[in-house]
This record gives structure tokens, sequence and C-alpha cells, in this order.
């Protein structure tokens, strides 16, 4: 053990530093830990981020390692950017107070002293750039996103022409299958080959299976033969999964996990590739170590845990919140870190289990929920205490008849409890999508703003499912299944009477086709051709389709065989729609951002969402908003994109529980965000509510069916079937546990020890209730995740009806805190039926005929607003003078002249607004946090940015920003130091202006610069400042020690296009005057010490812009209009 003899501890720190909390005995535990491999368990909300950030500070305040000596790797970039955020701040205040003075390099301060802080992913991309053509792979290497992922494996689908016999999936589902198959397989460190072999054992092996002596049984129990079939579909797959593979490596790309896998190979096959890391990193912190998969596990152990020495290593996880077994991570990690990073030893293990999150009560029913698992750790785990001045918080229960009206009562709890702290934050965490629906309802009609946050929720929205429902419309015209939304919506709004004449016209359509290809073929001049039958000519019809027949509408006057007839409006509603249909068919070519504004505003959505009453625009946009941005990245990230392919992408979205990715997530004050508890983690809400929570649902096991059993006194009551799961044995993907780097904590199918099909059968019957008995605590981690979400306020619910015709149990985990007393308030508990009942208890849901109104009326839930309005605009047709004279008395009574005063007077207030708004600025909401890049735009056009932000698209694809890109990985090359980025992400992928010199000539003009001679203090440095509230976020693409200014600094950013003058010129250095601000701050260097210029590398030309200070960039933003 390495003693260390510290002069300051880390309350001192804490003290010295201004913060408003000293550390408590846990953590100070932690951050005072020797300079050996430690295994901290981190329990949800127990302040880990600062905990980290506070160790580092402490290690530098003592002198015990540098700043650049010390890795932080986390998951998102969020975490990241969090805890690199603190670093800084905390390592500046302690240079201020003069415990920490960063080395000097040819007089002026070290640019390096900073710790790296990156995501897993991240850092693996850094061994692969670095090192990845020791395998084969360049530098330059494209990373994929999931989209772009996708339509790769979509592409080898559809373009394979071999034999997959056996395989009866769909194209989606095959696809979809090969990106988790492809994904797993590299997660656990498994080839293809390794799978291929493993599947034909398993499958021989069944078939080598023989009868038992005695046995009436003729073949394998269906069961099991279902699951032989099953791992032999897979099999069959195994070509596609080739394919795929070679398809990226044939377009030098890779996704995810293809790149952790190539940089855990790298570390395991060459040993030096671990020394260079270890002598530049002497202290590592790995946060949400429960979540790292076999191959992130590999990667790090054979970097971070040589036989020759432990390294000071510092795990950071919590089991009971490892809920990604399905992206291939698993809690056995805490063990086998206690295994792996001692040297022979066993690591010791610290406990933080103060949540600085959560109030008292919320705690104790996390504790409760968690008591099992706690109980089956394989690392110690403590349950969670409250901090000092936790409040009591409020947890309440409920279960409600139906399931309607348990998403009523979660609203409405959740409106009454946020109410009660202004600009208070509320989240409703549903375990599946499927759960949205109700909720959204519920939501709707009470008038509530809302978020659907997630892709595969997002799309269940009204109007993107409208949106989308368009653009299937107009990507393939035998779609009539979108149709019929389109027309039943709100823009159509055709009643029966007129979708049966619609349908009607269609086969008519299709009669005229059939006869003009019997007129083709010759067949009507011989006198023997029969006629062409009904049923026949109906057949043909299929060859028009609904969509097509909105391009040939019948006269009005038009009557169907049997009556069938169109209206006049639906004539003319139709008649608009085939108009919309066809413009949107000429802009397919266009970028998808493109196309959707354009459909959006075709359908009216963007005045429709905005027309919401007592919706902030924000939230209100949010949906569509959300959608464009994920049009965006598909447009920008895909391989080739095309309408087809990005509506099929979001079908896979739709099918997967678990759907695409978003990314960076973020609480909003603005509405009721609606997500996954698994989209949930990391993030808190002061109010939370927990619908659904019945057994089969939350948690999700086979056991769906609700029957009648007896009870253990005799008496019947309800109960489930017993769960089961197949786990690798079904379905296309998954990689089987024999396989998996995790096998040990995992169930094991012997198919290897049995000898006949009866020692098979209850093999198989032991594994899959062994799987589901897994799956149940995996469920129960997920519980625990929700509950921690909320800080104050929590809600658990479930409902007795559903969709089902018997009735839905309580989850285990709702009857397990009521039987314990834990809440505070019991809303409502609907009792289950009779089981004895004969005959049974109908579903109320489903006793009685509901009735509609069809066509719906869309404006129906704006009845008083649309009065309102149409009263303000009979008002304003008359006279001028009628504004000021108030209402007329015999019109309306006194109450009614009291509302349209309001309103007029509103009407005036709301014209003068819109004078003086019309001779100003586009107004804009900026966001949160700005690029450098939307700085400079802001400051060029602010009207522009508007649009930007109001209507974000892609920037055109261009082999211009690809010579970017290319040119600042070659500089970076030249200067040995290839940042942690991806070729995509690097800064001149917003280059303008390069059509003319090639790369050649970049190149050329580099190298005869003074730049190409001076040894950069640093390269690629992520810079982040705050200007008038607003946060400024940029990469300085190189700092030298200024030559011609002994101490001073100089930032040089590359530019590959051509110089700007005039305006342009001053915009443009927006840029450097942000980065010159930032890195004052950063390092603590005065501004006078610090230059800036553009070097020009089209023209070879140093460019030395005139610089605004702060207040000028405060201007900028200031000058927004942030109404």
């Amino acid at each position: 053990m390495t003693l260390l003899t510290p002069t300051l501890s880390a309350v001192d720190c804490a003290r010295v530093l201004g913060q408003q909390h000293v550390p408590t005995a846990e953590q100070v535990a932690v951050i005072e830990a020797p300079l050996e491999p430690l295994l901290v368990v981190a329990g949800a909300g127990s302040g880990k981020t600062e905990t980290m950030a506070a160790r580092v500070v402490w290690l530098v305040a003592n002198g015990f390692v540098q700043p650049e000596e010390v890795l932080g790797l986390t998951f998102t970039r969020k975490a990241a950017g969090e805890l690199g955020e603190r670093l800084a701040a905390r390592l500046g205040r302690l240079r201020d107070v003069g415990l920490w003075v960063p080395a000097t390099v040819g007089g002026a301060a070290s640019l390096g002293q900073l710790p790296v802080v990156s995501t897993y992913h991240s850092y693996a991309g850094r061994i692969v750039r670095e090192h990845g053509t020791r395998l084969g792979h360049e530098a330059d290497t494209r990373l994929l996103t999931e989209a772009a992922a996708w339509q790769f494996a979509h592409e080898a689908v559809v373009g394979f022409d071999g034999d997959i016999e056996g395989v009866v999936k769909v194209e989606s589902t095959v696809t979809t299958a090969l990106v988790d198959l492809a994904a797993e397989l590299a997660e656990h460190l498994v080839s293809v080959d390794q799978l291929d072999e493993h599947l034909g054992r398993v499958i021989s092996g069944l078939d080598g299976l023989v009868k038992p002596e005695g046995s009436k049984r003729r073949g394998l129990p269906p069961a099991v033969k279902a699951a032989r079939n099953q791992l032999a579909e897979r099999r069959s797959i195994l070509p596609l999964l080739r394919d795929y593979a070679r398809l990226k490596l044939s377009r030098d790309a890779m996704d995810f996990a293809d790149q952790m896998a190539v940089a855990a190979a790298l570390a395991a096959r060459f040993p030096q590739v671990g020394a260079e890391e270890r002598s530049r990193f002497r202290v590592v912190l790995l946060d949400e170590f429960q979540d790292t998969s076999e191959a992130q596990l590999h990667l790090l152990r054979s970097i971070f845990a040589p036989a020759s020495g432990p390294v000071a290593v510092t795990a950071v996880g919590d089991p009971h919140q490892s809920i990604y077994g399905w992206r291939g991570a698993s809690s056995t990690t805490l063990r086998q870190f206690r295994d792996d990073f001692g040297a022979g030893a066993r690591t010791p293990v610290l406990p933080l289990s103060t949540s600085w999150r959560n109030d008292r009560h919320i705690l104790e029913v996390a504790n409760q929920v968690a008591a099992p698992l706690r109980a089956q750790a394989r690392v110690p785990v403590e349950p969670l205490a409250a901090r000092g001045d936790a409040g009591r918080g409020h947890v309440a229960i409920g279960c409600f008849s139906t399931i309607e009206a348990e998403a009523d009562a979660v609203v409405e709890w959740v409106v009454a409890r946020r109410s009660r702290r202004p600009g208070g934050t509320a989240a409703i965490l549903c375990r599946k999508r499927s759960q949205f629906d109700p909720v959204i309802a519920a939501l709707e009609a009470q008038g509530v703003a809302h978020e659907v946050v997630g892709l595969g929720g997002l799309l269940h929205t009204p109007e993107v499912a409208d949106l989308v429902a368009l653009l299937w419309v107009v990507q393939d015209p035998t779609r009539g299944d979108h149709l019929m939304r389109l027309l039943t919506g709100a823009r159509c709004r055709l009643g029966v009477s007129d979708l049966d004449g619609l349908a009607a016209w269609t086969r008519v359509l299709g009669r005229r086709l059939a006869q003009v290809e019997v007129r083709r073929s010759g067949d009507e001049e011989r006198p023997d051709r029969p006629s062409v039958p009904r049923d026949v000519e109906e057949g043909l019809s299929l060859g028009v389709g609904l969509v097509e027949a909105l391009d040939d509408l019948p006269d009005p006057q038009w009557r169907g065989p049997d009556g069938e007839h169109l209206s006049a409006p639906a004539l003319s509603r139709l008649d608009a729609l085939g108009q919309l249909i066809s413009q949107l068919r000429t802009r397919t070519g266009s970028a998808l951002a493109d196309l959707l504004a354009e459909a959006e505003v075709a359908l009216g959505l963007d005045v429709e969402v905005l027309s919401r009453p007592g919706w902030h625009p924000g939230a209100a946009r949010a949906h569509l908003d959300a959608f464009q941005e994920v049009a965006a990245t598909f447009d920008a990230t895909s391989d080739r994109p095309s309408l087809g392919g990005f509506l099929a992408w979001l079908d896979a979205a739709v099918d997967e529980e678990r759907g695409l990715d978003l990314g960076w997530i973020e609480t909003s004050p603005d509405a009721v965000q609606v997500m996954t508890v698994h989209a949930a983690k990391g993030l808190e809400w002061d109010v939370v509510a927990v619908p659904g929570m019945v057994e089969s649902s939350f948690p999700a096991h086979s056991g769906t069916t609700t029957k009648v059993v007896p009870g253990a006194d005799g008496e019947l009551r309800w109960g489930h079937a017993d769960p089961t799961d197949k786990a690798w044995l079904g379905g296309l993907a998954g990689v089987p546990h024999d396989l998996r780097g995790d096998r040990e904590g995992l169930p094991r199918f012997p198919w290897d020890r049995v000898t006949d099909w009866d020692e098979v059968d209850q093999a198989f019957t032991d594994y899959v209730a062994a799987s589901a008995a897994r799956g149940i605590e995996e469920e129960r981690r997920l519980a625990y995740v929700a509950l921690t979400r909320a800080r104050t306020d929590l809600l658990l619910t479930s409902h007795v009806w559903g969709s089902a015709s018997t009735p839905r149990l309580p989850s285990r985990f709702l009857t397990e805190l009521r039987a314990a007393g834990m809440a505070d308030r019991e809303i409502s508990w609907a009792d289950l039926p009779s089981a004895s009942s004969n005959p049974p208890t109908p579903n109320p849901r489903l006793a009685h005929d509901v009735a509609v109104v069809w066509p719906p009326e869309p404006i129906a839930g704006r009845a008083r607003v649309v009065e309102a309005a149409a009263q303000v605009r009979a008002r304003l047709d008359g006279s001028p003078n009628d504004l000021a004279s108030g209402p007329d008395p015999s019109v309306a009574s006194t109450a009614v002249s009291a509302v349209v005063q309001r309103w007029d007077r509103d009407v005036q207030l709301l014209l003068a607004e819109r004078d003086r708004r019309s001779r100003r600025t586009e107004p804009i909401v900026l966001p949160q946090h700005l690029s450098t890049s939307d700085l400079v735009a802001l400051a060029t056009d602010p009207a522009a940015y508007a649009m930007a932000l109001r209507r974000p698209m892609p920037s055109p694809a261009a082999t211009a920003a690809r010579v970017g890109t290319t040119f600042h990985a070659w500089v970076e090359a030249h200067y040995s130091r290839a940042a942690i980025l991806d070729v995509a992400s690097l800064p001149g992928a917003g280059d303008e202006g390069l059509e003319g010199p090639a790369l050649e000539t970049l190149q050329a003009n580099f190298l005869a610069s003074r730049w190409a001679e001076l040894d950069p203090l640093e390269l690629e440095v992520p810079v982040e400042t705050t200007v008038a509230g607003t946060t400024i976020r940029g990469r300085i693409d190189a700092v030298f020690a200024d030559p011609d200014h002994p101490g001073g600094h100089l930032i040089i950013d590359w530019k590959t296009g051509s110089p700007r003058s005039g305006a342009a010129g001053r915009h443009r250095a927006v840029q450097l005057a942000s980065y010159v601000l930032a890195w004052c701050r950063l390092r603590g260097v005065a501004r006078q010490d610090v230059r800036a210029a553009f070097f020009h590398a089209a023209t070879g030309e140093t460019v030395w812009p005139e610089l605004i200070d702060e207040d000028g960039l405060a201007a900028i933003l200031s000058a927004v209009d942030p109404a």
C-alpha cells in the first residue's frame, strides 16, 4: 500500500475552497484513500461526482499527483462534462488560493494541466486512433451512429443474394437482429465464427438426444424443439452478419461496439499500449462501473491491472442500478474489479450511502424495494441514508379500477404536487412505451403541457404520428394504412360514407385499369373472350391504391354501383391532400429536415401545437423540434440518407421496446416529461409518478395471463402463470451464456449434460425458470432506479382492468410496500373481483359499447377559444371605432360584455406588440448552451439564426467539409497528438468556402508557415465559459507559447477557407474573442498576455483580427429579445 502523508485534509480543502458543505466521513475515507485500487459502492444520489472531484483536488493540493496525471471515464458526455467542469473550477480556485502552482514551460504556464475526462467510448476511440494501424484500422476510420449502423445492416440484408433458408422474419426484424447481435458479440469479444461453431454444437447435441426407455415421446419436447429451431434460424443469418461486418470494413467504418472491441484487442495484444497509458496516468477514476461490458472491462484490465503491480484505479458503481444488461453490462463487473485489479490482493470496498437527492421517506421506500438485492449482492451495499437537512418527503400509492382512471388520477396528482413548488420539475416514468398512450391522453384531456422523451415514445405523439403518416404516403403510394390516419384526422375528417365512397371509387379505377390491360393484350376482339368477373376485376384493382385515387377523383355527380358517393367537402379536402402529396413528392430528394419542415407547415402542425392553451411555446413545439433534430442527425450521419431509409429506421424504433437513443436528455421545468425508466437513469425531478405497476408489466415477465388458482386456505384467488424466460434460446439475437464474459452470474442451460428427451425437458424447464427469476431481479433494480428519481414527491400506481378480459394483479413491488405500510397516502385501492364468480366478472372497459364521434372534431377541446376567436374576428370586421365602443348590450349579457371588452383590450395590446416586433429583429429564445459557431452565426445574422433555431436543418454534406476535417486530422498527426475525437467532429467539419484548394495545397501552405516549426503547448483544447448567463462552448485548435511576447500565450485557429474582410471578418473574429476569454478564465491568464489569430491554409496567410472583449460578447447575446 502506498502510504500518503498529506498536509491538508479533505475537510481543509473544502473549507479553503469555500464549499457550502464539508465532506461526510464516508466521503473523507474515499477522498483520502491510498493510491491503490479501490472500489466505491455509491448509492443513487450519493454525490459520487462531487466525491471524485474532491479526491482529485485533494491529491493535487497535497502534491501527490499533477492534474494531467488523472484520467476520469464515465458513460455519457453529460456526466463527463459535469465532472470536467467541476474539476476545472476547483483547480482554478486551488490555484487562486496558492495551494497549487501550475508548472511552466518556456516561461508560460503548462497548458496540459487539467485532468483528462471523457466517456469510455471516447477513450477507446483514442486508443484505436493512435494504435489501430497495428490491427489494420486506419486513424480516420469513421464512427457510425446508431442510425448509420442500422442503415448499413439494412443494406446488407436487402443486398444479400445467398441462401438464408429457414429465416422467416421480415427485413426490418432481421436488420434489427443483425445490429443487436453484432453489438452483443463485440461487447463480449466473441467472433461470428465462435458463435457459428457453438450454435452448431448445441443444435447437434439436441438433435443427438435419444428417446428414454419406455417413453411415449415421439421427439424433442415441443418447447425444446422450438428453441432448437430458433437457434437454427439465428445460425442462418450469420452469413448476413459477416456481410454486415465486411460492409463496414470496406467503407472504413465501425460502430461503438466495434470500436470498444478493437481497443480491447489492442490493449491485450500489445503491452506497449498499456505501458504508455500507465506512464501518462497515475490516477484513474471509473464512473458507473456496474454498466461496463466485458469488452470495456477487458480493455481497462489490460491497461490498468498489469502483473507488474497495482495502479491507483478507483471504480465507482452501484449494483442496484445495473439496468443495462441488454447492452452487455453486468453488475458482476464490480466483483470482477475486486478480483482483477488488486494484483493478487482483494481490492478494498468503501461505501457512499448518504443521498443528497431524495427526502427521507422516499429513501425508506427505495431501501425497502432494494432489500432483496442487498441480500444477494456480490459486493457489500449499504442502505441509503438521508442527508442532514432532508425533508420528510411524500409517498403515495394507488390502485384504480381501469387504466384510464389510473392515468387520470396520476395526472391530477402530478399537477397538484407540482403546483406546490413553482418552477418545479415533474416526470411520469413508465416501464414500457406501450404504457404512454393512456398517460398522454390524460395529459391532453387535462390540458397539461408535456414532453414525450425518447424516439420510440416520440413517434406515438399525435403531431409526430401525423407527420410520419404523411411522409409514408409520400414515399410509398401503397401505404393506405398511413393514408387512413390523414383521411380520418384533422386535415380531412372524412366520415364513414365518404370513406366508403373513396374505396368504391378506387375499385372503379382498378376495374378500368384491368379493362385497359385486357385491351392491350388484344383479347377484347375475340368473340369467345369471357367477360372479366367482378371479383377478378376487384383483384386487379389492387394495382390502384387509395393514395393513387387522390390523383384522379370523380366528378361530384358520380355514384357507385351501390349508391356510393363522395360529398362536396370530401372532394375538396381530398383534392387538397392529393396536391399536397404530389408537391412533397417533388421534394423527396431534399434534405430530410427541409422536407419535414414543409410537411409540418402543409399539415398546419406548426400552428396547431402553438394554439394549445396554457402551453409554453417551447414545450408546445418540443415534439416537433425533437423530431426535426432526429431527421437532421439521420441526414448528417447516415452513409446514404433517403426518405425511405429514414422511415424504415423509424419503424425499427417503434418495434424496439427500448427504442433508438436520442442522446442527451435534460429535465425541463416547462412540461411534465414522459419517458421510460431506462431513459430516466441519471436524471431527477421534484415530482415523479410511476404508473402501470402491475404484474407482467412492472416487473415485466412472461406470466401475462391472470388466472384463478387455489389459495393456501383452499379459497380461489387470482394468480398468474409462473414466469419463464428463454433468454438466449429465443429470438434472432442473443449470445449464448457459455460465450459471455459474465457467464458466472448467469443461469446455464446444460445442453451438453443431458442424454435423452426427458432429461432435456426438465433441464429446459429449470433453465427458463432460473432465467425468469434473474429477470425479476433485474426488474427490481429498475424499480429502485425509478423510485430514486424523485426528490420530494413519489406516486406508485396500478390498475385492475386493462385490455385483457381478466383483471391485472398489482406489482409485487407495490404490494410489498403496501403490506409494510410505507405509503403516506393511499389515494385509492380498487379491489379485485371475486375469483369464484360464475360467470366471471366482465371487464368493465369491454362490457359496454363505446360511443365516439366520427369524424373527430380537432378543435372540440378548444371550443371556448374558438368561439372567442370567432367573436373577436367578427368585431374586427366591423368599424375601427367598434373596438373602443365596447359590445352592444342588446346582443350580449353584462357578463359577456365584460369578457368581450377584455378581448378588445387584449387585441389592441397584441396588435401594438406586433407593430413593435415588426420594427426589430426576430425574437430569439436562446438555448442554455451555445457553440462558438452558434455565436458567430448569431452575430452575423440574428434573424437567420432565429430561423435556424426554429427549424433546425443539417449542414449540406460537401466534399469541402470532408477535406476540412481531414486537414485538421493531418495537422494533429503532424504534431503527433491525436485528440479524443472522431474525424466528423473535428472543428474543420464546419469550415466553409473550401471549393478550390485541394488537401495537398493546404498541407503545403501549412508546412511553409511559421506554425509548422513551432511546438504547440496544447492541441484541441475543449473550453467553456459563461457570458451574460449563456454558456459558450468550443474547442481551440492550437495554443503556443507566444514567440513575440515572452510569457504570453498564442491561440491559433486553423481555417481551410480564404480570409474574410469587412463585416464577415469581424463576425468571424467573435469565435477567437470567445476563445481568448475562455482561455484567460481557464488558466488564470491576464487578457493582455493572450493573443489570437486565424491561419488560412488555403492562402497561407495569418490574420490577426481586432477582438472584442467580454462586454462585446455580452452585447451580442443581450441584444437578443429573450421573450
